[in-house]
């Protein structure tokens, strides 16, 4: 998922900036005077649900574009049947504003604080929150996704185990993380196409001198070589402290990795999960054991720079991972490259595609796909 530093969170005056769009959509105020029919983002998800052979399609804009003046009609999408999951919010006075829009999932980099307005949620308004739980206790993936931003990024270094097992601490009922794919094309994690010096490291400690091409690397040299766990200074509550991570710890050892932050395939993401379901840890924590058997992941298509378009060879990576694994149902794939996302939806019908926005969509996106 895409995040400049302006993305991190959205400030604290959107909650009432979000709940004024609310009054809007309520009284009939403020709309747009589009119809749906000219709507561009109506008609460009629209026409992908016309074009998918398996489940209908996912739209995931960036959520300060439901905002008023913002370019996306979240009222106008949800009454044509689109489910839409926002991106990337990690305050809790938003995420509350957009559980009260009924937003279908939320993405956030704080997947405790997301976790915890999801339980505290009345969606009846009868005064007794858990609307949006099942009879266990877990929040209901049929009800809303509440996704951990590469995996809990504000808590562990991204798309890696650690945040992965994060994420699962705090119950999310997906996984969204990022791939591109080495030079022997296998699918490993990272936002980046380049391992960047700020995030990354060589095995024994030396710091990286400048960034490093992900896909000039095998699968293997990329993970005998360096470890991505260094720290970011503008997320305070990161911390590599292996102490905190001991699932991951100990399939890293399993697995034969270097380190639990060694950049691992999106093979080893999902062997991971599994493992977080079986005997053991239904005995030591049923609760976070069933969580594990039922989370889905949301599995982005990077591009390798802003200008290149992703060949559908990343695509078809991915899909034979998420086949082979046995995930189908439980994976979606996402990227914000139009061409990709409609590319992936001919080639692997069995997975739901999701477009990601970070501007509203125009009548030549529409054009894109028909």
């Amino acid at each position: 998922m895409r995040t400049a530093s302006s993305h991190r969170w959205l400030p604290r005056r959107a909650f009432a900036v979000l709940l004024a769009c609310l009054a809007c959509a309520c009284s009939g105020t403020g709309r747009p005077s589009l119809t749906p029919a000219d709507d561009p983002t109506v008609r460009l998800m629209d026409t992908l649900r016309a074009h998918a052979r398996g489940r209908a399609p996912v739209c995931a804009p960036d959520a300060r574009l439901l905002q008023p003046g913002g370019g996306i009609d979240l009222e106008r999408l949800r009454a044509a049947g689109h489910p839409v999951i926002v991106w990337t919010v990690n305050d809790l006075p938003t995420m509350q504003a957009l559980l009260q829009r009924g937003v279908d999932g939320i993405i956030s980099d704080r997947p405790d604080l997301l976790t915890l307005a999801v339980r505290d949620f009345d969606a009846n308004g009868d005064g007794t929150p858990g609307d949006l739980l099942d009879e266990g206790g877990l929040i209901d993936p049929k009800r809303f996704d509440a996704q951990g931003h590469r995996g809990a990024r504000n808590l562990r270094p991204e798309n890696t185990l650690p945040a992965f097992e994060a994420a699962l601490d705090h119950r999310v009922t997906t996984l969204e993380l990022d791939t591109v794919l080495t030079a022997d094309g296998v699918p490993v994690l990272s936002h980046d196409p380049d391992l960047s010096p700020t995030k990354c490291r060589h095995v024994d400690g030396s710091p990286l001198p400048a960034p490093v091409p992900i896909a000039t690397l095998t699968v293997a040299k990329l993970q005998d070589t360096f470890v991505c766990d260094r720290l970011l200074s503008d997320r305070p509550e990161q911390t590599n402290d292996r102490a905190r991570s001991p699932e991951a710890v100990a399939f890293a050892a399993r697995a034969g990795l270097p380190d639990p932050y060694t950049v691992p395939t999106l093979r080893q993401v999902f062997a991971f999960a599994a493992d977080q379901a079986d005997a053991t840890h239904e005995a030591r924590d049923p609760l976070r054991a069933r969580n594990a058997r039922r989370v889905r992941f949301n599995v982005e298509l990077k591009r390798t720079s802003r200008k290149t378009d992703i060949a559908p060879a990343h695509g078809d990576a991915v899909a034979q991972v998420i086949n082979e694994s046995g995930l189908a149902q439980r994976a979606d794939v996402q990227s914000f490259d139009l061409r990709a996302v409609r590319s992936f939806q001919e080639r692997h019908p069995e997975s739901r595609a999701v477009l990601l926005l970070e501007s509203p969509p125009t009548r030549a996106d529409v054009k894109t796909v028909e």
